[in-house]
């Protein structure tokens, strides 16, 4: 649908096919608010805060300017630990999702795979607000403990965990900190926490994949999403922290954007 089409569709809680084949006339007061949805558009507002809502593994999510707006290549991610589990595991396990930021690959973990219990930390609580929210609205929050800390925090006050977790899964922040004022307009009003990979890119990646063998029983795999001409950089820290087994996956593009990696 075009960005016209999803507003009205929107305000009138309808479908695309019922634009075109019913009379639907919009209210004064619907009016009002296309208008001032095309008008936060117009200013570069990404879609999706201004809808409220977006689509991730067939799930519908709030989103607001506290959170990243899930990616459809993300689902890419979901997909590979998915099939991770159906080759190596049963279905009865511990999954840790960090930076859960909406919740959306721990909710979609949840709901494919619903005698495992997941763990998703974050480190805004507005964020943590949100996925909560989400867990309720597609109806896993029993299946999923939130909590708010990072990965860096996580690694001193968790120690109790360790080597309890089957999958560590994560979308972390991998954009070159100077590269960020190069991003189109409407990504640069995304939460900056969500971003900034640190001067490199690979802040996160040095730390997560330094401490995740702490935390993985035996089989277990660490599994990411990563950014643009990261894949050698990534591969060089696998092999440094004793990952024998690990392997990359592309993207729609072609383009290596994730890696997963067994104890």
């Amino acid at each position: 649908m075009t960005e016209e089409e999803l507003m009205l569709t929107t305000i009138l809680q309808c479908d695309r096919a019922q634009l075109y084949t019913q009379p639907l006339q919009l209210t004064d007061q619907q009016a009002d608010r296309l208008e001032r949805m095309r008008q936060r558009r117009r200013q570069n507002e990404p879609l999706q805060y201004i809808l409220g809502q977006a689509y991730f593994f067939g799930l519908t999510f709030k989103v607001d300017s506290r959170v990243l707006i899930p990616r459809p290549e993300t689902e890419l991610l979901v997909e590979h630990v998915l099939e991770f589990v159906l080759r190596n595991h049963g279905t009865d396990l511990r999954i840790l999702d960090i930076g859960t930021g909406s919740g959306n690959i721990a909710i979609s973990l949840a709901k494919s795979l619903p005698s495992a219990r997941i763990m998703a930390i974050d480190i805004s609580a507005e964020a943590l607000t949100l996925a909560r929210q989400n867990a309720r609205l597609n109806q896993v929050a029993q299946y999923i403990d939130f909590a708010h800390c990072d990965f860096f925090e996580f690694i001193e006050i968790c120690r109790v965990v360790e080597k309890s977790f089957d999958i560590i899964v994560a979308n972390p922040p991998y954009i070159a900190a100077a590269l960020l004022a190069t991003l189109p307009e409407d990504v640069r009003q995304e939460p900056l926490l969500a971003l900034d990979g640190g001067e490199d890119g690979l802040k996160f990646y040095r730390v997560l994949i330094a401490q995740a063998r702490r935390f993985l029983k035996d089989k277990g795999v660490l599994a990411c999403e990563i950014g643009d001409g990261q894949k050698e950089s990534i591969n060089r820290l696998l092999a440094d922290n004793g990952f024998g087994e690990f392997y990359f996956k592309n993207d729609y593009r072609d383009t290596p954007r994730f890696f997963l990696a067994q104890v």
